[in-house]
């Protein structure tokens, strides 16, 4: 039980050291960057930032920022991580903001309570230094480790933005500047794409009338989809890889969802023992990229998902695997129903990515400290 309570030790060790050299004048955390334009570093390791996930977040940034506004920092994990934040920063001068992500940093083998501790407050005490606001991009805030180091990182400013709800996320989380939850962060030009691409695939009869999942497998999910797969038959298509498998191309990836008639995903996160609330379900990449894609998405309703999307009218929800099968096998036999859903649900996603939801919501949640 005292382990939940970990990122507060993290929290209160970064607090204090921020605040007792800001008293004597060594830091000067915490003041507002307003007359500042805006400049934010996106940091990630060589392979983060080989991910759809990555590539959609810098894109959705200099969209957002402009391209010269925005600095990659693509961390060697060969050499000191702390070095490479603090030469960045003393290279770049004018950083105004920094999207902090904690799976960045030391290799998984080397990944312990005091090396996290070590390296979070190695990143505050430099940005604190430099005056920039961090912004932590905490993609399983369920994750212990990560959870801590987030904390420590935004002990005295910031955000945190992750993709479960704040009705949970702040009962385990040592401070309230929590943003959840949040979008997948995708670009204009990503959907722009997925819009041609759709279009082609209809004019070429090559959307398939099946129920399609593509995604990493992991308890519970595999079990849920066994069964889903058990009940559908050959109108099942689970395109499931291993956990740290490699990946399919980005172009298969896409065409994988833009060709399909309905994609169905779980919103349940990895289950393992470093991580609370991890039964709580997430608003995962795929809510976005499925409408984004203009198919019909079939997902269970997760907390926040309102804030975005109405269930039944953007997409369809199911509570149970038999829930799942039922409600598949319905909008399968009823094209025009799911039609109707499909085409309302692609016109939310695309409404939202066109506002640039992802950004806006976080340059509200920082106040005065926000990038405009």
């Amino acid at each position: 039980m005292l382990r939940r309570y970990y990122p507060y030790f993290f929290y209160w060790g970064s607090a204090l050291v921020l605040r007792v050299l800001a008293v004597f004048r060594l830091n000067r955390g915490g003041e507002s960057y307003r007359h500042r334009p805006p400049k934010i570093v996106i940091e990630a390791g060589e392979r983060g930032w080989g991910s759809i996930e990555l590539k959609e977040l810098y894109q959705s940034a200099k969209e957002y920022f402009g391209a010269e506004a925005v600095v990659q920092l693509i961390v060697d994990r060969e050499k000191d991580y702390l070095v490479q934040v603090e030469r960045l920063l003393n290279n770049n001068p004018g950083i105004t903001h920094y999207l902090y992500d904690p799976r960045t940093g030391r290799a998984e083998a080397e990944q312990n309570l005091a090396n996290a501790f070590f390296d979070s407050l190695g990143v505050a005490l430099r940005l604190s230094r430099f005056r920039v606001i961090p912004v932590a991009f905490v993609t399983d805030i369920s994750y212990r480790l990560w959870r801590c180091q987030a904390a420590a990182v935004t002990a005295r400013a910031g955000v945190v933005v992750s993709f479960m709800s704040n009705k949970f996320s702040r009962s385990m989380f040592p401070h309230q500047r929590l943003l959840g939850p949040s979008l997948f962060p995708m670009s204009k030009q990503r959907l722009e794409q997925l819009g041609a691409l759709r279009a082609s695939l209809e004019d070429a009869g090559r959307v398939d009338r099946k129920v399609r999942f593509i995604g990493s497998l992991y308890e519970p999910r595999t079990s849920f989809f066994k069964e889903f797969e058990r009940l559908m038959g050959d109108r099942a298509d689970i395109r499931g890889r291993g956990l740290g498998s490699v990946r399919k191309s980005d172009d298969e990836y896409w065409e994988s969802i833009a060709s399909s008639a309905i994609v169905i995903t779980t919103a349940e996160q990895f289950d393992q023992p470093a991580a609370d609330l991890s039964s709580v379900s997430h608003l995962v990449y795929r809510y976005l990229e499925v409408m984004a894609a203009g198919s019909l998405l079939l997902a269970p309703a997760v907390p926040g998902v309102e804030t975005y999307f109405t269930p039944g009218v953007h997409f369809v929800a199911y509570e149970s695997v038999s829930d799942a099968y039922e409600k598949a096998a319905y909008y399968l036999a009823s094209s025009d129903d799911a039609e109707k859903v499909r085409r309302r649900g692609h016109l939310r996603a695309r409404a939202l990515i066109d506002s640039r939801s992802f950004w806006v919501q976080i340059n509200s949640s920082l106040g005065p400290d926000g990038f405009f």
